[in-house]
């Protein structure tokens, strides 16, 4: 694949020597899933570093660099879409839970804090952290039950931002 970006071989070879160098220069290698995407990667981006400290530019190197085609581990648009839009319903039946079962919960699952960490700021004991995120995913269950994941009411109210659950069902 590089023979379709390089200029012959030595420059292949320096590509990959490159590659091999910056390999043995890192660190730690624990961070990488699979191996061959990842030197594909490092190649492409060694190339493209070439390209633009040159004054000239291939035309034809720049366009063969589309065809190496990299598995790209990072989410879809549509699941970015997705991710945000169900982060919003959650948070919308977040906005029905009591006050101190609110903070709880948004400290424990939202912002990934421990039981501990989470009693400290809001400066109660951790039995109380632990009833309260209990009572949390209770009480979302019992709204999800009711409501159910599709509806499209709520599917609506949300994109509004507005959540009149707590007065209209009583989840306290």
């Amino acid at each position: 694949m590089l023979r379709r970006v390089c200029n012959g071989s030595a420059e292949i070879d320096d590509v990959i020597q490159e590659v091999y160098y910056k390999v043995l220069t890192m660190g730690s290698m624990d961070h990488v899933r699979d191996a061959r995407p990842f030197l594909v990667r490092m190649a492409k981006n060694v190339v493209l570093m070439r390209i633009r400290r040159d004054a000239i530019v291939d035309i034809e190197a720049v366009a063969n660099l589309e065809e190496l085609q990299i598995a790209d581990a990072s989410p879809s648009p549509e699941r970015v879409a997705l991710a945000r839009a169900e982060l919003k319903w959650v948070l919308g039946l977040m906005a029905n839970l009591p006050d101190r079962c609110k903070e709880v919960f948004n400290a424990r699952r939202i912002e990934g804090l421990s039981q501990r960490e989470t009693a400290e700021s809001l400066g109660i004991s951790e039995g109380i952290v632990e009833q309260e995120t209990i009572r949390g995913i209770k009480l979302i269950q019992k709204m999800v039950a009711n409501i159910g994941v599709n509806d499209e009411l709520f599917q609506s109210r949300a994109h509004a931002g507005k959540f009149p659950l707590r007065k209209n069902h009583g989840y306290d």
